[in-house]
């Protein structure tokens, strides 16, 4: 449990990393499908991983790469999933900022 939980910590901390460095445009939405991909192969068995506190942060965020995910969509089912996912944008921050300041802690 404790090396998948570290591996959260470290995957939101890399999230935030590229909402704060990439800009919003068409050439780094691959990033973040990269990145996405990557993600949702963390082993989480004993807790859900917050997919919809990183979808919603990248639509509020960086809406030109929701919109050029939107758009690959169309051929792609797990992007056409993972766009169709969204909540409350501060209760996503604040998850994800979360679990990122439980890894502060535990260093």
């Amino acid at each position: 449990m404790r090396k998948e939980t570290n591996e959260l910590q470290v995957n939101v901390e890399k999230f935030f990393l590229l909402l704060q460095n990439y800009p919003d445009d068409f050439d780094s939405t691959l990033v973040f499908v990269r990145f996405l991909r990557s993600f949702l192969r963390i082993d989480a068995r004993k807790k859900a991983l917050p997919t919809i506190e990183l979808m919603t942060l990248i639509k509020e965020h960086k809406p030109n790469i929701f919109y050029t995910m939107r758009k690959l969509s169309e051929k792609d089912n797990m992007l056409a999933f993972l766009t169709g996912l969204s909540m409350d944008p501060q209760e996503a921050e604040n998850r994800l900022q979360s679990i990122y300041e439980s890894k502060m802690v535990g260093q």
